[in-house]
């Protein structure tokens, strides 16, 4: 029975349609520059920019008072988001694996106290600055580095950087049509090529869209999948 490829994609897509709903306000971040075993990664692929470069930070504070230490880290996060409002693209976010926007009611925001260290609290955050395919990731680096630089610190909280910047990508499932496109393409270029007595089959289509980090600024999107030609 000969392989619908339009039929076969749209099932995919509908399958995965409340899968996709539930990445809709998902950021992902991305630490670590990975040296790919291309000979791992599926045929096709979809290439992007990230859409933010990305510091993840840890503020510490070692004030005597618990409170003290509180109150200083939390008025440091402020002076934080408020610089970021006056540039553009730099924002706060919280999370591990997954970002969303700094909320200082969040309950989920929590500093915690050092367990080496007597009188220490902590908190990790990032601090991302969007980037666009026309704009030079080494300039943005400096940018944001400048920004950290001039960060207006409050008592005695102190910033180190955790690792080095990493990328965030927003919903990366909103991608999925296009890397099935690029699938049902090639189909339909190995039927021209190979004869109308044979067709493909892919398995894997329902699974989810997965990531790698091929340079300083993008990323390469896929769906590990694999296809097999049958002849009559």
């Amino acid at each position: 029975m000969k392989l619908n490829i339009n039929l076969l994609i749209g099932a995919s897509i509908l399958s995965l349609s409340l899968l996709a709903s539930a990445q809709d306000a998902e950021e992902i971040v991305v630490t670590g520059l990975r040296a790919n075993d291309y000979n791992e990664l599926p045929a096709i692929t979809f290439s992007k920019k990230a859409d933010f470069l990305v510091q993840q930070v840890e503020l510490i504070n070692d004030s005597r008072s618990p409170d003290l230490r509180k109150s200083e880290i939390l008025q440091t996060i402020k002076n934080l988001i408020s610089a970021s409002k006056k540039i553009r693209g730099i924002e706060l976010s919280y999370g591990k694996g997954f970002l969303s926007p700094i909320n200082l009611d969040d309950e989920s925001l929590q500093i915690l106290d050092d367990k080496r260290s007597s009188d220490t609290s902590h908190i990790q955050i990032s601090i991302k600055i969007a980037i666009t395919e026309k704009e030079s990731a080494k300039a943005k680096i400096e940018e944001l580095k400048k920004f950290l630089k001039n960060a207006n610190l409050v008592g005695r909280t102190e910033i180190e950087n955790n690792g080095d910047i990493g990328l965030s990508i927003v919903r990366p499932e909103q991608y999925r049509s296009e890397i099935l496109s690029l699938i049902a393409k090639e189909n339909t270029k190995l039927k021209e090529s190979l004869g109308s007595g044979c067709y493909t089959e892919n398995e894997g289509l329902s699974g989810r869209v997965a990531w790698d980090r091929t340079a300083v600024d993008e990323l390469v999107l896929y769906i590990r999948y694999s296809t097999k030609v049958v002849c009559k």
